[in-house]
């Protein structure tokens, strides 16, 4: 499940872990499908992830490099 707040997505999703686990993340790698084209690939993802037996809630942006950024 995912929703966008406050220009943000949040994102419930089931895992199959027990541990506890929170994280702050500025470019970790993510699964991402381009709701037009259907093309899936990897993209940079920046927010949080608090992971806990089951499930793993996440919120925060994907988003792109261009070229010009060094």
């Amino acid at each position: 499940m995912s929703w966008v707040i406050w220009g943000k997505h949040l994102s419930i999703e089931w895992r199959s872990g027990t541990g506890i686990d929170i994280e702050f993340m500025d470019s970790k790698a993510v699964w991402t499908q381009n709701s037009f084209t259907g093309e899936v690939e990897a993209m940079p993802f920046m927010g949080w992830m608090i992971r806990l037996p089951c499930v793993i809630i996440s919120y925060g942006n994907v988003y792109t490099f261009t070229e010009d950024e060094q």
